[in-house]
């Protein structure tokens, strides 16, 4: 069987196939689900935020431009819907629950101390450089493809990055990531 591309299904579904719509769904739940979880680091909010996303992405659809490739613009709802979230929910922990936190996630193994370091570190960031970080290391995009879901230029992409790279550099330094005793 051969497999419709991403324009031929939002066509279909345009036209009334609602399984046409079930196919993308199942082609990029996972992804959103695992960007959305990557930036809230709560999987109860990632899950709802995901069938969010593909609900509004079912009622705009008659707004998709077909220039664009369908997953950037389900990306760039979902990065969104996870910005506003973040934004009306903002938390503000107390010091003894971070170092709950903290003492929890201590692991014995070197490679997943350095993971955990990692992701404590991605949370310091900025969200906006958090999205271009993920955009590009964990999703692989290019710089035109984070260019296309960002909406800015490829040279703001550039830019960004390398202000987000410089960042999570320094905040791995803060958590003393780079020291190796």
């Amino acid at each position: 069987m051969i497999q419709k591309d991403d324009n031929e299904l939002v066509f279909e579904v345009l036209q009334g196939s609602k399984s046409s719509f079930e196919i993308l769904i199942e082609r990029y739940q996972k992804k959103i689900y695992g960007m959305i979880l990557q930036m809230t680091d709560d999987r109860e909010m990632a899950k709802d935020l995901t069938q969010d996303v593909f609900v509004k992405a079912y009622l705009n659809l008659p707004k998709f431009n077909f220039k664009y490739r369908f997953f950037s613009w389900l990306y760039r709802i979902a990065l969104n819907e996870t910005m506003n979230c973040l934004k009306s929910h903002r938390r503000f922990e107390s010091l003894e629950k971070a170092g709950n936190i903290a003492a929890e996630e201590t692991v014995q193994n070197g490679d997943a101390d350095e993971i955990r370091l990692i992701k404590l570190a991605l949370r310091d960031l900025k969200n906006s450089y958090r999205s271009l970080i993920l955009l590009k290391y964990y999703f692989g995009l290019s710089y035109e493809e984070i260019s296309e879901t960002m909406g800015i230029s490829v040279n703001k992409v550039k830019d960004r990055l390398f202000n987000a790279r410089l960042s999570l550099r320094n905040a791995l330094d803060d958590k003393k990531f780079f020291d190796h005793d």
